[in-house]
């Protein structure tokens, strides 16, 4: 039986011979296939991880040869070829990392069972399967990856040594942890308790605000909310000061993903890839953001993308819609499904999210945060360690949210709206019913749970009534699928400046807008106006269209005919084409008077 050995000098073995690999590409190719053991290693992974971003024109030729060579070593069925690339078949007795994640997973169920000590020796077991420090030609990503999988496991075990009361024993050893991991903040919790049960409270204060200071220093950022509380509690004196992190519990492995649409259309460039950006070789948790206008379909893309990715996620997926604001009852959701008794929950969101936090720390779980507000609402579910990855929704573009790939999706064309009509009912619609649904999903299914519904009716005589703009968005509803209450929800978080901007833009004619029309339109100066315009850029209401001398802005002409509807009165409307008329006759007699 063939042994493959990451944890350490990377190695091969057969009946516990070492056997040689040959070449350092090879053995990179080797390592990559081992670390994404049962997946598949696209091949543009390999060629970037051997020649890096200016590889030869032979890459392809060599990386076959490299591949050719790997299989007379292990055997053609060992590895088999993808349509974009490799696989490396093993079990998990054949891999040394996948036994050390299945101590961590058995000890990790034991101790929430109330079996400390036998999980306490079943970590040590699996720490004991590390033969040194990995080779430094093996993939940086891998063992970034491979020193993550270390520290989760030691940071398991000592917390289990804690929960049995051990303290003198660890100090030194954590002391030791922490010179050499200083901005791990876990540790510097599990030397504090420690130090506090020996009675060196001093010192253990001082492991505190070390740690304070260099935070600060580093990351401009404060400790987490979990150990300035363990702070608070040697502060107060209290004598059983428990361990600020571990918590008994079940390795649940939650499948909250809502199903895939089965007539899912296009976007497939898109979804390969951000495919390629989640279950690529990370250093920290990739963050994608999906955004766009509302009934986009981006929920549904991203429900899509994340069925795409899940067998890369085996310790389970997630997914919570936030409906703008609801973002501590989703961290409450997500710590819950993942084995949090509900009265151990915390009620403070900075701990919830501390918590939930420390509960994704060395495993591998999507999590899918759906119709964000802001950044803020988002940053809570972001996890501090390789290995998970988070797909978030948006209607806002969120580009103050760091580190993360920012995606805004696209009206849909002629051939897409078509093709989706076509899989609901089954029969090619008409051009005018297309271009009535400018493009927006949501629209074109609505269009086709009518034709469902009515099969007296052809494409033609629904398109004939939606040809009115001022009924188009009564017709646009059907059951819970309904137009106007989708563009509703954005317009009622907007503030009352960009409202009002929002709905008169809606009364002019139907083209664009420059930044001093709308100026007059709030009554307002220019900047102020054009600050207010990009800000409903940013929310997908409203999109710069033409770049000219300068910027003007239009309006989807399902939006327009919501803008139109929220007029509030008559006055309203007139009031709004005469400062329109006026600012345009000033800007006509400027233009004559300058020739």
């Amino acid at each position: 039986m063939w042994f493959f050995r990451l944890l350490g000098p990377f190695r091969l073995e057969s009946g516990g011979t070492e056997i040689a690999v040959g070449t350092p590409q090879t053995r990179t190719v080797l390592a990559l296939l081992v670390w994404h053991a049962n997946e598949v290693v696209p091949l543009s992974r390999m060629i970037d991880e051997l020649w890096g971003a200016r590889p030869p024109s032979s890459a392809k030729v060599q990386l076959q040869g490299i591949i050719s060579r790997l299989r007379r070593l292990l055997g053609r069925e060992r590895i088999t070829t993808a349509p974009t690339g490799y696989v490396l078949h093993a079990t998990t007795a054949e891999l040394d990392v996948e036994l050390v994640r299945a101590d961590l997973a058995r000890a990790r169920s034991l101790i929430a069972d109330g079996e400390v000590a036998l999980g306490a020796s079943t970590l040590r077991a699996a720490l004991g399967r590390w033969d040194g420090p990995v080779d430094p030609p093996l993939v940086e990503s891998v063992a970034c990856r491979l020193d993550e999988l270390r520290m989760t496991v030691l940071e398991e075990r000592i917390d289990a040594e804690l929960l049995l009361g051990g303290n003198a024993d660890l100090i030194g050893e954590l002391t030791a942890v922490v010179a050499g991991h200083p901005l791990r903040e876990r540790f510097r919790a599990q030397l504090m308790t420690a130090l506090a049960r020996r009675g060196r409270v001093s010192e253990a204060l001082d492991v505190f605000h070390s740690f304070r200071r260099t935070m600060v220093a580093e990351l401009g950022v404060e400790p987490s909310a979990r150990l300035c509380s363990l702070h608070t509690r040697i502060l107060r004196g209290e004598q059983d000061t428990r361990p600020a992190f571990p918590m008994p519990r079940k390795a649940h492995r939650p499948r909250q993903l809502p199903p895939a649409l089965p007539d899912f259309v296009s976007r497939a460039d898109l979804l390969t890839e951000l495919s390629d950006v989640l279950t690529g070789a990370w250093t920290r948790p990739p963050l994608v953001v999906v955004s766009g206008t509302a009934g986009l379909g981006k929920t549904s893309f991203v429900v899509q993308l994340a069925h795409q990715v899940r067998e890369r996620f085996p310790d389970g997926q997630l997914f919570a819609s936030l409906r703008g604001d609801d973002t501590m009852a989703a961290l409450r959701q997500f710590v819950r499904a993942l084995g949090v008794p509900a009265d151990l929950v915390p009620s403070a969101e900075d701990e919830c999210s501390a918590l939930l936090r420390d509960l994704l720390a060395g495993r591998e779980v999507l999590l899918v945060v759906d119709n964000a507000g802001d950044a803020g609402q988002v940053r809570p579910f972001v996890p501090a360690e390789p290995g998970c990855a988070v797909l978030v929704t948006s209607r806002r573009s969120l580009t103050e949210l760091e580190g993360a790939r920012l995606v805004r999706l696209c009206l849909f064309d002629a051939a897409e709206s078509a093709e989706l009509l076509t899989r609901i009912t089954g029969a090619p619609p008409g051009e005018a019913l297309v271009a009535r649904c400018g493009g927006l999903p949501l629209a074109l299914r609505i269009a086709g749970a009518l034709l469902l519904d009515r099969p007296h009716w052809t494409s033609d005589d629904l398109a004939a009534r939606l040809s009115d703009e001022r009924t188009r968005l009564d017709w646009l509803e059907a059951g819970d699928l309904d137009v106007r209450a989708s563009f509703n929800a954005s317009y009622r978080q907007l503030p009352a400046p960009h409202q009002t901007l929002f709905r008169r833009m809606g009364l002019l004619p139907a083209a664009p807008v420059p930044g001093w029309l709308a100026a007059a339109l709030l009554d307002t100066g220019q900047d102020h106006a054009e600050r207010v315009l990009e800000d409903l850029v940013s929310w997908h209401l409203v999109s710069a269209v033409d770049r000219g001398p300068t910027i003007r802005y239009g309006m989807h002409d399902l939006v327009r005919c919501f803008s139109v509807e929220q007029a509030e009165t008559e006055q309203e409307r007139d009031a709004v084409i005469t400062r329109a008329r006026a600012a345009i006759a000033r800007v006509v007699a400027f233009s004559t008077a300058a020739r």
